[in-house]
């Protein structure tokens, strides 16, 4: 059973410790994908403001489809989307990585105090945890459908998997945190 319930001013989600565990693990790989992989800062010692406030001249696009779905390149002109990255990839990152945290951070709480009360646990968001938790589930959902090749006719493929194949409990996943995200924004 998982579910967000209340009104927009007061919201609750009830995870069991099976599902707050799921959560758990994506979130933290997500973090880490998110803080290595192709992240090259390459400095400009001569513009001694750029070096002041720790601006890279260029930050490269990351190579792994992941991290370019979630920090995705703005122009189709290379030296336009270079320097957009340039400004705007560090502050993405970093947002995105509070976000996830602070989901983690819940989760984890909620983990623990199951360990006392296995069945369910309640934790209470306020509309700002709710707006960090909306962004949290939708870098998880576009995550999992970039490594599945997630496309319109996906949910027909997964129906069709034999409960053998291991892909479909990863899919079981996308959709489930779909369902996740469809509730919160119900309330909001």
């Amino acid at each position: 059973m998982s579910n967000f319930e209340g009104t927009a001013d007061s919201i609750s989600i009830a995870l069991s410790p099976d599902e707050a565990n799921i959560l758990v693990n994506l979130v933290e790989q997500l973090l880490e994908l998110l803080g290595e992989g192709n992240f090259i800062h390459h400095y400009d010692t001569s513009d001694p403001f750029a070096q002041l406030i720790g601006m890279p001249t260029e930050i490269v696009a990351p190579e792994d489809p992941v991290l370019l779905r979630l920090l995705p390149s703005a122009y189709a002109d290379p030296e336009a989307s270079a320097d957009f990255r340039r400004y705007t990839e560090p502050g993405l990152r970093a947002s995105k990585q509070r976000s996830l945290r602070s989901v983690r951070e819940a989760l984890v709480t909620i983990v623990d105090e199951t360990v006392d009360n296995p069945l369910l646990n309640k934790t209470r968001l306020n509309n700002l945890n709710a707006q960090i938790w909306l962004l949290a589930l939708n870098d998880l959902r576009l995550a999992l459908a970039v490594r599945l090749n997630v496309d319109e006719e996906s949910f027909t493929s997964f129906e069709s998997l034999p409960d053998s194949d291991l892909q479909k409990p990863v899919y079981a996943v996308y959709f489930w945190l779909g369902w996740l995200q469809e509730g919160l924004l119900g309330l909001l």
